[in-house]
């Protein structure tokens, strides 16, 4: 009896569990934009601890890799956060845009946006990160607000989701809408 019910349930969860995920992306997608628009209509100043040249630069020296979900946290070891320290050297770099390739790994890191996005006067990076297995089967591409919080602060991740590219084109199923984890909840208005 236990098994059938659990079929059922499994049965009625699968069909409605696509359209509520969906719904939940949807709303999660319009918070992120209504948030994103915060500071803009409260013309707030903005404190900007980016430097305005060589950003590519900053971001391949300063990102804080251990901030984000990536294929490089099993290979990481306590202290190593950074891609220089997991050996890694950008392949390309131009405006906006920063590649790191290997024979088994492609990495790329695309600014969408530089502003304040969720408000808090401290100016933010939109970013697109593809984490790609060239020969396997592993891909991810998740938009993450970035932010340095202070002048020698790294640029850590505050906020991630999917990219609208990858929702729409690759996975429709793939439904996580904007998080914001635990520990940056109280430096962030962006609220899970």
């Amino acid at each position: 009896m236990q098994k059938n019910r659990n079929r059922i349930d499994n049965k009625y969860h699968e069909g409605s569990g696509k359209k509520t995920e969906i719904f939940k992306f949807t709303v999660l997608s319009v918070l992120f934009l209504l948030l994103s628009n915060v500071s803009a209509a409260l013309d707030i100043e903005t404190v900007a601890y980016m430097p305005s040249e060589e950003l590519e630069q900053f971001i391949v020296e300063k990102l804080d890799l251990t901030t984000f979900r990536n294929s490089l946290g099993p290979a990481r070891s306590p202290g190593m956060r950074y891609f220089s320290d997991m050996g890694l050297r950008p392949t390309e770099m131009s405006e906006g845009r920063i590649v790191f390739e290997t024979e088994s790994w492609y990495y790329c890191i695309e600014v969408v946006e530089r502003r304040d996005v969720n408000g808090d006067g401290i100016e933010d990076l939109l970013i697109r990160f593809t984490d790609d297995s060239i020969g396997g089967t592993y891909l991810t591409v998740y938009m993450y607000l970035l932010t340095c919080l202070s002048e020698d602060s790294d640029l850590i991740a505050i906020a991630y989701g999917p990219s609208g590219y990858y929702y729409d084109e690759r996975d429709p199923e793939m439904s996580e809408g904007l998080v914001v984890p635990q520990s940056e909840q109280s430096r962030t208005d962006i609220k899970q």
